[in-house]
């Protein structure tokens, strides 16, 4: 998009705004939250018997490759980030939605090596998969997957700490 053209698109969508959403805009943007990367606090005692969440269809089809939107790509090739990759799907894959899907336990170290290499590669605050909408649900199915007796590496248990985190402090 050429400068121009950007810059009328900030005014077209700037002047129907009140004074005090430009100024929460700004405020947003120049007080960024910064990760908090202590480890996690202590595990509390389980309350009530965990209900086995709702399976939905497999979306990891390889170690490195998942279907979303009827469309199958490599992680190999396109890794988390790829702009070239419609964002929506660049989503649903920091999702983790397979980690819940039908037959997940059959894929148990897909999902661990995805894990893994979503740490690696995802530093905390930085990219798609940290904004709050794919961090909420990537925390809550790496949740129900440790839930369901595939316990998670010590490294994700930090990670989902810092995740939660950082989604608290983006929604202020």
């Amino acid at each position: 998009m050429s400068p121009p053209t950007r810059l009328r698109l900030y005014w077209e969508t700037a002047r129907h705004l009140r004074p005090v959403q430009i100024y929460g805009r700004l405020r947003f943007h120049a007080l960024r939250p910064r990760p908090d990367l202590r480890p996690p606090p202590p595990r509390r005692v389980q309350a009530s018997p965990w209900v086995l969440p709702a399976r939905s269809r497999q979306s990891q089809t390889g170690p490195n490759e998942f279907r979303f939107l009827n469309e199958t790509r490599s992680l190999t090739r396109h890794g988390w980030d790829d702009p070239s990759v419609p964002k929506l799907w660049r989503y649903n894959l920091h999702y983790f939605d397979d980690l819940n899907a039908d037959a997940a336990d059959s894929r148990t170290h897909w999902h661990r090596a995805s894990i893994a290499r979503w740490i690696a590669e995802n530093p905390p605050g930085s990219g798609i998969g940290w904004e709050p909408y794919p961090t909420s649900l990537r925390i809550v199915n790496w949740f129900k997957c440790a839930r369901c007796g595939r316990p998670l590496a010590p490294a994700a248990i930090d990670c989902l700490a810092v995740q939660a985190r950082w989604l608290a402090r983006r929604l202020r």
